[in-house]
Formats: structure tokens, C-alpha cells, sequence
């Protein structure tokens, strides 16, 4: 089944609420720029593609908790990126905000895909992404849906300010989520682990 991308962060709610405990995370696919190993971003503007505000905010608060923690200047984007059912995420909109900032690269995470064992749902609605240069995402939800086991995949890219060109991709995938917060942590700890392990952080 073709992977659709939907709003990650209302389908994760969605589907933990209902799901078994046990399982874990781990990156099963990642690919980076030849060129950019050994030459690492220090300032990253860090977005979460959902118009769920709260979760938006919480994930990108660790986030750049996380990467502060280890010595990288970063912030959140959910205070001047709106992201609404109505508005995706654009260009022109990123481009404003880093340059406001002062940011060498943009971190974004979003859902490509959710597979359920049992699941009662209608249709999700399937939205565009860009995975070769910024910034094209836009924003779907899932009306509710009921599951007892879960997959959940979750795609990072970080993006190279000045050329606009994909730097470094992760595909992150949690079977049987024990929590939204938890999913959150697991992910973040090894987007960061593997950005450090590609020297592509800033030390």
C-alpha cells in the first residue's frame, strides 16, 4: 500500500488513545547529501506539520530542548508559522521566518503513514509533500478512526537554508506506541543521535 501523507500529529492522538502498550522505535531509512557530512548546521528552525496547536507546540519545544541540550541553537516555529486545515505550509512563509531568525537550516516532521490491524475509519485526505527541496506540505485529517495496534512512520528532513536542498532524511517507525509523548521523545532522540552521528551538528 502506498504510503499517503496525512497530519501526523491528530492521527497519533488518535491512534494511541486506543492502541495496546509495547513495541518501540527506530529509524529504518535514512539518506543524506555526500557533500554535507562533516559540514554541520548550528541554527535550525524546527517545524512540526500539524494544525493541532498544543502538540504542535509540545513537540516542537523538545525538539529544540533536545538540540539545545547538546550545544545547537534552535527554535520553535509554531508561534509565526501558522499551519491550519486551510493553510499549508509555504515557501515563502519558511523563508520570511528564517531570515527573521537567522537560521541555517529547517528541521521538518510529518506523517507519511498509519497501519492499523483493525481499524473503523473514513478516508484520510491525501495532501502533497516535496521530499527533494522545501517546502511543500500541506494538511489532512483522519474524521476518527478506532485501532487496537498501531505502526506509526514519521519522516524528518533537514533542509540547507541558503540552496533550499535536502541535507539529511529520516524515516522513523513506532509499532505499538505507548504514548504521544512518548513517540515524540523516542523520535527526537534518534533524529538527533543520527544528525550528530553524520557530523552534521554544529559540536
Amino acid at each position: 500500500m502506498k504510503p499517503k501523507v496525512i497530519n501526523w500529529f491528530s492521527s497519533v492522538v488518535c491512534c494511541v488513545l486506543m492502541i495496546a502498550c509495547g513495541g518501540g522505535t527506530k529509524l529504518t531509512k535514512t539518506q543524506i547529501d555526500p557533500d554535507r557530512r562533516g559540514k554541520p548546521v548550528s541554527n535550525l528552525l524546527v517545524i512540526g506539520v500539524t494544525y493541532n496547536q498544543e502538540t504542535r507546540r509540545s513537540f516542537e519545544g523538545k525538539m529544540v530542548a533536545q538540540l539545545k541540550a547538546t550545544g545547537i541553537e534552535a527554535v520553535t516555529s509554531v508561534d509565526v508559522l501558522p499551519i491550519s486545515e486551510k493553510q499549508q505550509l509555504e515557501k515563502d512563509g519558511v523563508l520570511k521566518v528564517v531570515d527573521e531568525f537567522g537560521n541555517d537550516a529547517v528541521l521538518i516532521t510529518h506523517l507519511v503513514y498509519t497501519e492499523e490491524k483493525e481499524v473503523i475509519t473514513r478516508d484520510f485526505s491525501a495532501v502533497r509533500s516535496n521530499y527533494g527541496f522545501l517546502w511543500s506540505y500541506g494538511n489532512a485529517y483522519s474524521p476518527g478512526h478506532s485501532s487496537v495496534n498501531a505502526t506509526i512512520i514519521l519522516i524528518t528532513n533537514l533542509y540547507d537554508v541558503k540552496t533550499q536542498k535536502l541535507i539529511w532524511s529520516g524515516q522513523s517507525e513506532t509499532t505499538k506506541p505507548e504514548s504521544l509523548d512518548q513517540t515524540i521523545d523516542d523520535v527526537i532522540a534518534l533524529v538527533i543521535k543520527d544528525l550528530h552521528d553524520n557530523q552534521l551538528l554544529a559540536k
